[in-house]
């Protein structure tokens, strides 16, 4: 009997010591979606364990389950009165405790179970004024997709969506150009927050500078935005900061080919809940830059963003954030002039640009029905760049000297009020002050010398109001109307946007929506401030443009096939007016990319539309693998000074996407997940401007038949993106490996044409770009 009981007791150690499970804490809180204000007696249940494990929130909405064991998880959360919400899919690992706030939206109709929320991959926005045109996305989705943990290339998949090439990010959407898209941070404008942003694309860059380590889940809106949403015309990046852990110190490391990312987050003191949370992050490239050849050329950049909660007893809840990004670069021309084979290779440059924000915010709930944001925020832009183009005796010219620097301040206030369970009302002002310093030189042809194009110190003044207001007139009919007003000093332009939406779900599986939105937007500011020569005389003709506008109407459809897959189509229109054009001319600011320079008089009657259809086809990650199919067909026209319609730079005509993912967990102590995922991505081709070859041919340099502007149609291409990853939960820590490579298949891109030194030939200006990237990242 001892030798058995002995043996008994050793077979248990042996099990605990080796085949413990890994288990890990879930917690949070319910509040009020309109109010924020906490929700007692909420239950919370774990549903994908083998048995269910549930919890009844406290007096101040506060849960905590123990003992969830790792890997995905769903989450039922139901009270009384309100509608339930379910959480699909959450990743519980063995480093990081899973700290939820769950917002519960109250029902219309009493005693009737609505389930309103399955976050489910492009799932329902967050925001619930937003009813057609929106996603939300997550920090995990951007980790299992070969993304390198950047939002602006998650959302290229989403129908609608394209990027305007492999090396940057500026995302297209539905025809746009990408300077049409308002980035927001914790509910507040902020500046392109894109390392490099500016460079390739207005509203674009290399990569973004918010690290997946700090963002919460957000969201992404591609028409007919509701009256919140300002000084916008083709899309809306609506991101947040998640909360540090208020109660357990949490760290990470990643090490990777784009960079060493640093975090950490905790409480400042177990006496209250305050807490921290930052990450910082250098590029590999600036590591690696010492041990490299020295007349290497590399782009470097570093970039810091944090978080700072502090809930009070009374006063509400304060929280300082802010974000920080440092680039620079230095490339020089190639020394042998017999191996120059393009422009490219006889350029220099030179370039430092910063940007940063800091922001307080207070939220403070006045009642169960009432709630009250307010955020103070500055913030600035600053931007150095210098370039050479060396001649054939190797004698530099300067061909760009830019300067730029904006220091903005923000006070942002909404207000939103519950008036009952079948309307809440949300209205806010923004106000804007912008110190814009700008000067802005270019060589107007090679060896001349240069030119001020902008050279502008201004105090420039926006206001911002909007009220909007959501009425839940059955639990199936929901209306959504608002306005928006924007008022900009140095052109005194007051606008009136009204914005309204009307969904209907006819049934639990099918659902319609319309909606309709007036926006404006204040194009580049170096647009307004050129300085035009005319008959000797220096003048600023543009000033007095009207902001560029559009409506957008879209109407949209929804089946839910069961409860993974869902389709989804949109069609939708979209009528741009007061566009700033050329008199007599085909250009018109709609195609504006990254465009510094600006020489001619314009006026704003420039057109154009898209019209088009967006189909997505998905399904959930469940039973270990996901897949979403999207489609797009569309048509982007526009007309220019000479009233002629042409095609815009952006009219791809389609784009198809097909993401599939597949997940297994292996190990003794189903321990480990091993991640493969796929995309293929297939979009018609660009519209190219011909080229005069006998011209360029004389010149040794392209020159472009502007008559015949976007009138060449380049074949379609196809693009292949993979990505790896492979989770380890041991008891102390969590090790993620992951491996990605865009552009798998090698795809080209075209950039329109050069002059080949080499072969004295007119030539496609194309690049072949893959880009793979490892990285480890541990979290304990």
């Amino acid at each position: 009997m001892k030798k058995t009981i002995l043996s008994f007791l050793l077979s248990l150690l042996t099990i605990y010591a080796f085949g413990q499970d890994l288990t890990q804490v879930v917690r949070g809180q319910v509040i009020d979606a309109t109010s924020k204000t906490p929700l007692p007696f909420a239950t919370i249940m774990v549903t994908s364990t083998e048995t269910p494990i549930g919890v009844v929130s406290n007096e101040n909405g506060i849960f905590r389950i123990e003992g969830v064991p790792v890997g995905r998880h769903h989450l039922k959360i139901s009270l009384i009165g309100f509608e339930t919400s379910v959480e699909n899919n959450l990743m519980v690992t063995s480093a990081k405790e899973l700290v939820l706030t769950i917002p519960l939206k109250e029902s219309v109709t009493e005693m009737e179970e609505v389930v309103i929320k399955a976050t489910n991959g492009n799932g329902k926005p967050l925001n619930d004024m937003v009813s057609v045109s929106g996603h939300s996305f997550t920090v995990e989705q951007t980790e299992r997709l070969a993304v390198f943990d950047d939002p602006a290339r998650l959302v290229a998949s989403y129908a609608g969506v394209t990027t305007g090439s492999l090396d940057e990010n500026g995302v297209v959407i539905r025809g746009n150009a990408p300077k049409g898209v308002l980035w927001r941070l914790e509910g507040v404008e902020i500046p392109n927050p894109n390392h490099f942003g500016g460079l390739s694309s207005f509203g674009g860059g290399a990569i973004s500078a918010l690290s997946g380590l700090m963002l919460g889940d957000s969201d992404f809106l591609t028409g007919a935005f509701s009256a919140e949403y300002g000084n916008a015309m083709s899309g809306v990046f609506d991101m947040q900061f998640r909360n540090g852990n208020n109660e357990t110190h949490e760290h990470a490391v990643q090490l990777g080919v784009m960079g060493l990312d640093i975090s950490s987050e905790g409480p400042f003191s177990k006496k209250n809940n305050a807490s921290y949370l930052f990450n910082y992050r250098y590029s590999t490239l600036a590591l690696l830059k010492p041990i490299l050849p020295v007349d290497n050329s590399v782009p470097t950049y570093q970039d810091l963003s944090f978080k700072i909660n502090v809930p009070t007893k009374k006063a509400g809840v304060f929280s300082l954030w802010g974000l920080g990004l440092v680039d620079n670069i230095d490339a020089q021309a190639f020394q042998d002039t017999t191996k120059w084979e393009s422009k490219y290779d006889r350029f220099s440059e030179l370039g430092t640009f910063r940007t940063g924000v800091i922001g307080l915010t207070h939220n403070y709930s006045f009642s169960h029905k009432t709630f009250l944001k307010t955020s103070v925020v500055a913030s600035q832009e600053y931007k150095r760049y210098e370039a050479e183009e060396y001649d054939f005796n190797m004698h530099p010219h300067p061909s760009s000297d830019m300067y730029l620097e904006n220091n903005k301040w923000t006070v942002s206030s909404v207000l939103q009020h519950k008036f009952n369970a079948s309307h809440f009302n949300r209205t806010g002002v923004i106000f804007n002050q912008l110190d814009y310093h700008s000067n802005l030189r270019f060589a107007p042809e090679f060896k001349e010398p240069l030119f001020d194009y902008v050279n502008e110190s201004s105090e420039i003044n926006t206001v911002q109001f909007f009220t909007q207001s959501q009425f839940n007139i059955t639990s199936q009919l929901k209306l959504t109307v608002g306005i928006h007003s924007q008022y900009v000093n140095f052109n005194e332009e007051l606008t009136f946007e009204p914005r309204g939406s009307l969904t209907y779900q006819l049934n639990p599986i099918h659902s319609l929506g319309v909606a309709y939105g007036k926006h404006s937007k204040v194009e580049p500011l170096p647009l307004y401030f050129s300085q035009v020569e005319e008959n000797g005389v220096i003048t600023q003709p543009n000033t007095t443009l009207p902001l560029s506008k559009a409506h957008h109407f879209v109407f949209s459809y929804g089946w839910q096939l069961n409860d993974k897959i869902r389709l989804d189509i949109e069609p939708y229109a979209q009528l741009l007016y007061d566009i700033p054009v050329t008199p007599d001319s085909s250009y018109s600011a709609i195609n504006i990319d990254a465009q510094w320079l600006y020489e001619d008089r314009l006026e704003g009657t420039g057109t154009g539309k898209n019209v088009g259809v967006d189909i997505t086809l998905s399904r959930s990650l469940a039973e270990g693998f996901y897949y979403m199919f999207t489609g797009s067909l569309f048509d982007s026209k526009y007309k220019g000074g000479d009233g002629i319609e042409r095609n815009t730079r952006y009219n791809r005509g389609f784009v198809f996407n097909a993401i599939y993912g597949k997940e297994w967990v292996v190990g003794k102590n189903n321990n480990k997940i091993i991640g493969l995922s796929g995309r293929f991505n297939f979009i018609g081709g660009k519209y190219t401007t011909p080229v005069k070859v006998e011209e360029s041919l004389e010149d040794k340099e392209v020159v472009y038949d502007d008559s015949n502007i976007y009138s060449v149609k380049e074949d379609p291409n196809y693009r292949v993106d993979v990505s790896f990853y492979w989770k380890i939960n041991k008891k102390k820590y969590s090790g993620t490996w992951k491996f990605q490579l865009l552009n798998a298949l090698g795809s080209k891109d075209q950039y329109g044409y050069l002059y080949n030194y080499q072969t004295q030939q007119i030539e496609k200006d194309q690049a072949q770009v893959i880009i793979p990237s490892i990285a480890y990242k541990i979290e304990f």
